[in-house]
């Protein structure tokens, strides 16, 4: 589809929208490739982590266990037979999540392709934030959008959890803690797709001991580009407020945060529904049109051992 083709179904979708008309029409292709786009590329979540397509709300995704087996079998001896051992898999159920924008009634018919692509935009960066609170912060209670599935900072809490952590204890992030981190996930296997997801505050007093160190064109360009593959042993970093920030304690209100250390590959897997639905609802009295788009996504931390947090590290 081309430009001038996706313009024309814009402007009927928004005329559609602002209309009176009871017969509201389907989702033009171009409006819901735009918002499944956007959102891929605002998630910091679906960078990270294999987002798959579910092609219905519950899928079962398997995770590798054991490698094979290599053998040196002695003259006339038969090799024994070796598979590709899996892990119980790992069961992701879709929940929804629904985002709600609004449209001036009043809008010049010029204006209305660039209004509905703002607001394409504006619920798809929306949704890309939903899914991400859930991946990294997210409670898993469903007590709103952002906690209906349990994220990276919460590992250690889940029954059985394998998660190693190392509370620092207000300290600033150092080179050294991120080194421990690396050996100690290195050590189980976990080498090639390793990556580090920070908070800025916290990623603040890193960039200040590289400087100390004599390392402040690194440090620049660890927060700008995310390329740390020289030092850390770490394939990306991704700074994101997304990340809890708390206070130390009840009684102590330094301003603290977790940083993750993990697999991508292995640490967790998400998926979603490519199905978008619309809805609307007219206020004639404000003279606004309610616009609300809903997507189903899923998310499950795959294998806790995976994952490495450096706990209660400062964040101001």
């Amino acid at each position: 589809m081309n430009f001038r083709e996706a313009q024309q179904e814009y402007l009927r979708f928004g005329k559609a929208l602002l209309s009176g008309d009871s017969n509201f029409p389907e989702i033009p292709p171009a409006v819901a490739s735009d918002v499944f786009d956007t959102f891929i590329e605002e998630s910091i979540a679906a960078k990270v982590f294999r987002f798959i397509t579910m092609g219905s709300d519950v899928v079962k995704f398997y995770v590798k266990g054991a490698a094979l087996n290599v053998y040196a079998p002695t003259e006339a001896s038969p090799v024994p037979e070796t598979k590709l051992s899996f892990e119980p898999p790992v069961v992701l159920e879709a929940r929804e999540v629904r985002a709600v924008s609004r449209i001036s009634d009043v809008a010049e018919e010029e204006s209305v392709v660039d209004l509905v692509a703002m607001t394409v935009e504006d619920m798809a960066r929306s949704i890309a934030d939903a899914v991400d609170k859930n991946v990294f912060r997210g409670a898993g209670d469903g007590s709103d959008a952002y906690n209906l599935f349990t994220g990276l900072q919460r590992s250690h809490t889940l029954p059985g959890s394998q998660t190693q952590t190392l509370d620092i204890a207000k300290a600033p992030l150092t080179v050294e803690h991120i080194n421990k981190a690396v050996a100690a996930l290195e050590e189980l296997g976990y080498r090639d797709d390793l990556v580090m997801i920070i908070h800025p505050k916290t990623a603040l007093h890193l960039r200040n001991d590289l400087a100390e160190k004599g390392l402040e064109t690194i440090s620049g360009d660890i927060l700008r580009t995310g390329e740390v593959n020289a030092i850390f042993g770490l394939k990306k970093v991704y700074v994101t407020t997304h990340l809890e920030k708390r206070s130390y304690s009840g009684s102590d209100g330094t301003k603290v945060s977790d940083v993750i250390v993990c697999s991508s590959r292995d640490a967790g897997v998400g998926g979603y529904r490519r199905a978008l639905r619309i809805e609307r609802d007219r206020d004639v009295e404000a003279g606004l049109t309610k616009v609300a788009a809903s997507i189903r996504f899923a998310w499950r931390i795959a294998k806790t051992d995976a994952i490495f947090l450096i706990q209660n590290a400062l964040a101001e």
